[in-house]
């Protein structure tokens, strides 16, 4: 087992980053892994998956690597009023990462970026807006930002929104899941070989925010020519674990990820 925790310096953020990369025992001269990138949710941290998911485990028996990026309450986007976050995420960190270990491949269809509530938005907003760098998603919680209620009323539910994606509506914006697939679905109408996107998600069906993962599996169902998507909604199951253990092995069946 091998659990590497590192604090490296982000160009974009300007400041110290905590990410944690995990890799199988075994790794042969020359190999080239499969790479993982694990978001974590709203309240948790990068170390959320190691606490709550068998990930050593897994990423021993089905062999690739895992890559858990911390990026604090930023839900993996640019902030509109803070740091770069998105941009650290979808572009600078698979560089440092690529560089810094070379037993993991730096192509595209071997990068998968995969997480759970905010991170589950989060996965889906990075892919959608770098899929030059990712081929599979797996977002499992997630709905689109663009659709969550915004009180605006000074609160502290509302301040935070503010300063995550501003004051206005979204939807029309890069911070919306629907808009920036839109944006690749053009894409595709006239460039060739822009780059295709698989994703895999899931929600439970007591899920509180249901509605919203059904907003967004409704709009790429609707897109099935341009995206290979699939839809999970496990019965019984609502935000939590036991949901996100269940789709995490899913979600690694989906990409070909079978050891």
């Amino acid at each position: 087992m091998a659990v590497v925790d590192i604090n490296l310096f982000s160009m974009y953020l300007c400041h110290g980053m905590d990410v944690t990369v995990v890799l199988p025992d075994e790794i042969y001269d020359e190999e080239k892994l499969k790479c993982v990138w694990l978001y974590h949710g709203g309240s948790g941290d990068h170390k959320e998956w190691m606490y709550h998911t068998p990930l050593v485990d897994i990423v021993n028996e089905r062999k690739f690597a895992a890559v858990l990026p911390n990026v604090n309450e930023s839900c993996f986007v640019d902030m509109n009023i803070g740091d770069k976050y998105g941009s650290y995420v979808g572009k600078e960190l698979p560089k440092i990462i690529w560089k810094m270990f070379n037993c993991i491949s730096g192509k595209r269809e071997d990068n998968y970026v995969s997480g759970l509530s905010n991170g589950g938005y989060g996965c889906l907003h990075t892919a959608l807006k770098y899929p030059e760098n990712f081929s599979v998603v797996g977002a499992f919680s997630a709905g689109d930002k663009a659709d969550a209620d915004f009180p605006n009323d000074g609160g502290e539910k509302s301040i935070n929104r503010i300063r995550l994606y501003g004051d206005g509506d979204i939807h029309n914006t890069e911070y919306s899941i629907i808009y920036l697939a839109d944006k690749l679905c053009e894409r595709y109408k006239t460039e060739k070989d822009a780059p295709k996107l698989s994703i895999y998600h899931g929600c439970g069906n007591l899920d509180p925010w249901l509605d919203m993962n059904h907003i967004v599996r409704d709009y790429f169902i609707k897109h099935n020519e341009e995206f290979n998507y699939i839809y999970d909604e496990p019965e019984g199951l609502g935000h939590e674990w036991k949901l996100w253990n269940l789709e995490l092995e899913k979600f690694l069946d989906f990409a070909g990820i079978k050891g």
